[in-house]
């Protein structure tokens, strides 16, 4: 996918700076599959442990010797007892032989491939000894196939110089390119595995929320639908209501009007009554007490006359 835009780790590096602050993960997870970075780098990068995404390889630097890039692949895997022999030896050969030089400066070649090479050949030729010292291969999980395991071989240095250059001479570049395509097409595919997987873990919670969804909606409309026709029928009833009962509305009028005429009325008399106050708040004093004894001289006249009378 990015091969036309990514030709080297730092460009690398750059596109994954930029995917993590996109917060594309699935795209960096498969860039770094494609460029075979270790699946623990990828998550350590994308949690922020890590500064970069991959480490700058030595075949994408350029020396300018043989003995400059063997020195530093000393350095990186530091191993002074069996390392930095074999490493010291490669550096004399390639000042002698310039072509054996070349050879080391390919890209696809190192130090540590150089080294599982000769453990490898190594390893071939004690499986050789041990057969013509014990027999045939035993069954690793028996008892006597364990001891027959235990077994020990030294091998000239000569020998493992030998095997050194062997690599070195090898021509094994197609065959690299075939197994890391080979491991590419491999990660792809556990990362597509691993999405679907993660998918299919989703699925069915998805499926249960739809399901809830949809009994829930008809649910609901069930319930619009109800409560429509009750009011509906309300509305109806209403009506008919109205239809059935007009001399029950007239009486009603009828009563509205009685009360708002008695209400009128009273409001009528309050004026009335004041203004009879008004009317004696005017008359004198006096009058009212000639009033009174007219009234008292009346009454005991009435009085004075039945006395008389009888006397």
């Amino acid at each position: 996918m990015y091969e036309n835009v990514i030709h080297n780790t730092e460009e690398l590096n750059a596109m994954a700076v930029h995917l993590r602050m996109a917060q594309n993960f699935p795209e960096l997870r498969l860039l770094a599959a494609e460029r075979l970075v270790p699946e623990q780098d990828v998550e350590d990068y994308i949690s922020g442990k890590r500064f970069l995404l991959a480490e700058i390889p030595m075949s994408e630097k350029n020396y300018a010797s043989a003995a400059e890039k063997l020195r530093e692949e000393m350095w990186h895997l530091k191993d002074q007892l069996f390392t930095d022999l074999v490493a010291q030896y490669l550096i004399g050969r390639a000042k002698e032989d310039i072509l054996f030089g070349f050879r080391v400066l390919k890209k696809h070649k190192s130090l540590q491939k150089c080294m599982d090479y000769i453990m490898k050949q190594a390893y071939q030729m004690a499986e050789k000894e041990r057969e013509k010292k014990f027999g045939k291969k035993q069954d690793p999980k028996s008892r006597a196939g364990n001891q027959n395991r235990a077994f020990g071989l030294g091998i000239a240095e000569t020998k493992v110089y030998q095997w050194a250059e062997e690599y070195y001479a090898l021509e094994d570049e197609v065959k690299e390119a075939k197994e890391q395509a080979k491991e590419k097409k491999k990660r792809l595919n556990a990362l597509k595995r691993k999405e679907e997987r993660g998918k299919n873990a989703e699925s069915p919670k998805k499926a249960v929320s739809d399901a809830s969804q949809k009994t829930k909606e008809p649910a609901e409309q069930a319930a619009g639908k109800k409560q429509t026709a009750e009011q509906k029928q309300t509305a109806e009833q209403s009506q008919t209501a109205g239809k059935r009962h007009p001399t029950e509305q007239k009486r009603a009028a009828q009563k509205n009007q009685a009360a708002e005429q008695k209400q009128a009325a009273e409001q009528k008399e309050i004026p009335d009554t004041l203004a009879k106050e008004e009317e004696h708040a005017g008359e004198p004093e006096t009058d009212l007490e000639v009033r009174q004894i007219t009234v008292f001289d009346l009454l005991a006249g009435s009085d004075a006359d039945s006395k008389g009378g009888k006397e």
